[in-house]
């Protein structure tokens, strides 16, 4: 009977390790629960994210960086759960919100929801929390605030996205704009946003060559997109519609964009727009950058302070959360942004992109 015992709590504990671990999308464990840790009652701030999100070099190690410098600054304990689909994410969730739901202890806990994938589970169970006065809840990005218990943020992109449009070299004949998924309401606004700049561009004057761009979605589901194979990336890079003697991606589409990028440096074809971050590359004249690890940085800071997180809020191009980097990468990129680009005129562009961008916010209110 002892035997018997024993072979069921191995078992047991086992399954709770398999749980709690969170893995890359190459297996490495991120994240495995200390036996120590039990006795701390430091805060706990845990995030889920999309399937196989970090690693993407860009928004959602962002996200992973943000977290972790706040817990270093504040002595806090973190726990990132990156799943390898959407089941497993909600079971992570589903998992997550049982426990911090019962007010066992006065341990302070946080969860961040990175992932729209969930977001019909999300806004159906987040009152289950409703009953601990310890435990809270950020979901990102939504612009639609939650019902009952738990703060949001939404990364106004529409500025940074209509500035860096507005300021594509009109050299760049030939552009392929690339969205993960047209459910995602970040990814819409952000291609939107780019397509008007682009359109309006006071660069693109008479006399110059008329600009082409062609719009295409890689998944047509709302978790769709963000991951491919290097195969559907070639197909598209290789499309004759969009093959001119100069062309320039603008890759709106998470850890795919990564794929695309390493197919250009590899055959050394293409120019390519940085999204979300900064890319160090000759074959990118310039970024447009979304800095979502301040923004979770700052929120972890509010919910530590006595005050809290406010229920919803919004950043973007006005205080300086999103915004368009040139890069000196070649003297070819900083010729042509210096013959098309006066500094009167990228000023001009970005307090038109500004107020853009407060428009559309104005809209949504």
């Amino acid at each position: 009977m002892k035997k018997t015992t024993n072979w069921v709590m191995v078992v047991i504990l086992i399954c709770a390790a398999i749980i709690f671990s969170a893995c890359t999308k190459d297996g490495d464990t991120i994240y495995t629960p200390d036996p120590a840790d039990r006795a701390s009652t430091a805060p706990l701030v845990t995030v889920v994210y999309d399937p196989n999100a970090l690693g993407d070099r860009g928004y959602n190690d962002q996200i992973y960086q943000g977290v972790e410098k706040a817990a270093h600054q504040y002595g806090l304990r973190t726990m990132q759960l990156s799943p390898a689909s959407v089941n497993e994410g909600l079971t992570y969730l589903r998992m997550m919100l049982e426990t911090m739901a019962a007010p066992e202890d006065t341990t302070r806990r946080l969860l961040i929801v990175a992932a729209a994938s969930y977001d019909d589970y999300l806004r159906q169970n987040n009152s289950r929390l409703d009953a601990n006065p310890h435990a809270d809840l950020l979901y990102l990005e939504t612009d639609k605030p939650l019902t009952g218990k738990g703060s949001t943020f939404f990364m106004q992109y529409y500025g940074a996205m209509y500035e860096a449009g507005a300021i594509t070299p009109v050299e760049a004949t030939d552009v392929l704009l690339v969205g993960a998924n047209p459910l995602v309401k970040p990814v819409t606004d952000a291609i939107q946003a780019y397509t008007e700049g682009f359109l309006t561009s006071p660069i693109n004057t008479s006399g110059r060559p008329e600009k082409k761009l062609v719009t295409t979605w890689l998944s047509r589901e709302v978790s769709g997109g963000f991951s491919i194979a290097d195969t559907t990336a070639i197909r598209l890079l290789t499309n004759q519609e969009w093959n001119a003697d100069r062309h320039l991606l603008v890759p709106v589409c998470g850890g795919s964009a990564t794929n695309f990028r390493r197919l250009i440096e590899m055959f050394d074809i293409y120019d390519f727009v940085g999204i979300d971050c900064e890319a160090v590359s000759a074959h990118c004249n310039f970024s447009v950058v979304k800095r979502i690890d301040r923004a979770v940085e700052h929120c972890i800071e509010q919910w530590l302070s006595s005050s809290g997180m406010p229920k919803h809020q919004t950043f973007g191009l006005a205080d300086d959360y999103t915004g368009v980097v040139i890069h000196p990468y070649s003297n070819d990129s900083k010729s042509r942004f210096e013959n098309l680009l006066s500094d009167e005129l990228r000023q001009r562009i970005h307090q038109e992109a500004i107020r853009k961008e407060e428009l559309k916010t104005k809209d949504k209110e």
